[in-house]
């Protein structure tokens, strides 16, 4: 990943013509390149829905050291995410800026998991906690050296304003099969004889998945030659300028408030459906229902956001969870076939802004284009991808010290005052936040017109720039 300039020597996409009709990117390349998300998000998610309560129901582990440990890893990429961001705008190789990111995450990501769900059983609790530790950091790096250049390559397939909602909706397709995949598992680790044995052997076989594609990636996809050489020049001004940006700082806010409040709810799952619903094993009905509803629903909001535009279809869909959410907060033993309809209807809106919410990632960095006349596709994903990862990794510390200071107790009936607590975070917190991400798509006024405009903008800046300019 040599920052030096090199001649080509791989593919390269032809550089783009003067032009500013919409794109159409063939499917067949779309799908090679959301292929690695089928491992990595199956690999992601299971960590997301279960890594907490397999720790303090299989492995023992305190749930408030398993929280701390979770938000060190975000603290930790508070580091790593802009790094990588900046360095693979910033790289140059035979395979372009964000391929050999791929290449190089692939076999640490296998190897992170196989540890992360293998920990010898000799391991005594200080040195069992150290081993999880690691295994955490390690898999947390290595994804974001691979998620952060491959959200970066994903925004530079396509720059029709349209075309590019289907790249992510198609992308994010692939990842409702990878966390469908992972919802499906878990059914069978939850009720698995030997539920440590069960994960050793699940995590070898999404490891190799997620290696194998990462790889076929790298050697069967094209990036931009025209970008090349483009990045930022220094990191902190590359930075500074994804928070100078005023829709990018909008779309941080709104993420991480839809964020917060719905890593709040997916890490409780396996507590709502053992200890609040008294549906033992249910947790991959519950998330069947939302992943299912949220693939399903993947076609209508690209037709949707095509018809009537990115940010009223968002709006309205924010709109809808909040009503999900409010009835979280009412639910308790016997109410398990209410929750499976909270959850697909949850599922199905969440779906939009899974699609839209990226496509508008990408408009935006076209509007810094105009700026600046580079392109940081890295520095503005890092910033995103660490803005969901830091409120996933919050909302795991919080449910964490919930559990410990309400006097959580494993595989054993709950006291009152966890019970509530559980509904606060599945129902009361995430209501809040989605208040506050509606107030702030309201103010998001970058749509199609203004992005016309900064297309144009950076085409005029491209021409004075060119010799013949």
């Amino acid at each position: 990943m040599s920052q030096a300039p090199s001649p080509s020597l791989g593919p390269e996409e032809p550089a783009p013509a003067p032009a500013l009709e919409e794109e159409r990117v063939p499917t067949s390349r779309i799908v090679i390149y959301a292929s690695p998300l089928l491992g990595v998000f199956m690999g992601g998610m299971l960590i997301n829905f279960y890594l907490l309560k397999f720790a303090t129901d299989v492995l023992l582990l305190g749930p408030a050291l398993m929280g701390s440990i979770l938000l060190g890893a975000r603290v930790w990429d508070a580091v790593t995410d802009p790094l990588v961001g900046w360095l693979s705008d910033r790289t140059r190789s035979r395979f372009g800026r964000r391929r050999p990111w791929f290449l190089a995450s692939a076999l640490p990501f296998a190897a992170s998991l196989v540890m992360l769900w293998s920990p010898p059983e000799s391991l005594g609790d200080a040195a069992l906690g150290a081993w999880i530790a690691v295994a955490v950091l390690l898999f947390y790096t290595t994804y974001t050296t691979f998620r952060v250049p491959h959200m970066a390559l994903g925004a530079e397939l396509s720059r029709g304003y349209h075309d590019r909602t289907r790249v992510f909706g198609i992308s994010q397709a692939i990842e409702s099969v990878g966390m469908l995949s992972a919802a499906g598992v878990l059914v069978l680790l939850e009720r698995a004889d030997d539920p440590r044995s069960f994960a050793r052997w699940l995590s070898v076989g999404i490891a190799i998945v997620g290696a194998s594609s990462m790889i076929a990636a790298t050697l069967s996809l094209r990036e931009r030659s025209a970008f090349q050489g483009r990045g930022g020049t220094r990191p902190w001004r590359a930075f500074a300028d994804v928070l100078r940006n005023p829709h990018s700082r909008l779309l941080i806010a709104i993420f991480l408030a839809e964020q917060l409040g719905f890593s709040a709810l997916v890490v409780l799952l396996p507590y709502l459906s053992d200890y609040l619903l008294q549906t033992p094993g249910d947790t991959g009905l519950y998330l069947f229902g939302a992943i299912g509803a949220a693939f399903a629903s993947i076609p209508v909001w690209v037709h949707l956001s095509r018809r009537f535009g990115k940010k009223p279809m968002w709006l309205m869909s924010v709109v809808i969870k909040m009503a999900a959410f409010a009835v979280s907060m009412t639910l308790g033993e016997g109410d398990g076939a209410i929750f499976l309809g909270v959850t697909i209807a949850f599922g199905f809106m969440h779906g939009c802004g899974s699609v839209v919410g990226p496509s508008l990632k990408a408009d935006v960095v076209d509007w810094d284009e105009a700026q600046t006349g580079e392109r940081k596709e890295g520095a503005y994903f890092a910033t995103w991808n660490f803005a969901q990862k830091g409120a996933g990794g919050v909302s795991v510390w919080l449910v964490g010290m919930m559990l410990a200071l309400t006097g959580f107790v494993p595989n054993a009936e709950q006291s009152p005052e966890t019970l509530d607590g559980m509904r606060l975070l599945a129902g009361g917190l995430p209501l809040a936040l989605h208040v506050v991400a509606v107030i702030f798509i309201a103010r998001f006024s970058f749509g199609e017109e203004e992005h016309r405009a900064a297309r144009e903008r950076a085409l005029e800046r491209a021409t004075q720039r060119s010799p013949e300019g």
